[in-house]
């Protein structure tokens, strides 16, 4: 029991989101929702290894066109402190974060996609928040228009064949 008598409600998920819109030009439209980020500012990151590759990789050079707004749509300023982060100075409690990236690569390590599959190496695809990184995560793909692609990861399913969570960043 709590002070107060109420329950700690847990932590909402780090929501991210990658739509195939254009397969054809081998770019990805991602997304993440950060509902209740910590205060002061935030840094949204790409990862620079990948597990198992013994190497850095600069994922981030594959990202452009990132954009920020609050809840509302409300577009926020966002600087760039490093070449493989972004930072959110001020939000007012949530913020959508969108942004391309291009992959052309199906190797294990980046990114690879076109017109008949796409091959997601997650820390090639992927922003995410390190201050998030102990918060359950969720996953949704969206495919390119009239494709019935298949998802295999070893992310846990959901009733959604195109939705997939995980217990933390880790995972």
């Amino acid at each position: 029991s709590c002070a107060g008598g109420a329950a700690p409600q847990p932590a909402p998920p780090m929501a991210s989101g990658m739509s195939i819109r254009d397969p054809d030009h081998r770019w990805l439209q991602g997304g993440v929702a950060l509902a209740a980020p910590p205060a002061g500012p935030v840094g949204l990151r790409m990862a620079r290894s990948s597990p198992g590759r013994y190497a850095v990789h600069e994922f981030a050079k594959n990202v452009y066109d990132v954009q920020v707004a609050d809840a509302a749509g409300k577009p926020l300023p966002v600087s760039r402190p490093n070449p493989h982060e972004w930072r959110i100075d001020a939000h007012p409690g949530a913020a959508r974060v969108r942004y391309r990236v291009f992959g052309d690569r199906v190797d294990g390590t980046y990114l690879g996609v076109d017109d008949s599959h796409a091959h997601m190496n997650i820390p090639a695809t992927l922003m995410y928040v390190n201050a998030l990184a102990t918060r359950p995560s969720r996953v949704m793909l969206v495919q390119p228009t009239g494709k019935a692609w298949k998802a295999a990861t070893q992310l846990f399913p959901t009733a959604d064949p195109l939705v997939f969570t995980a217990p933390n960043l880790q995972y």
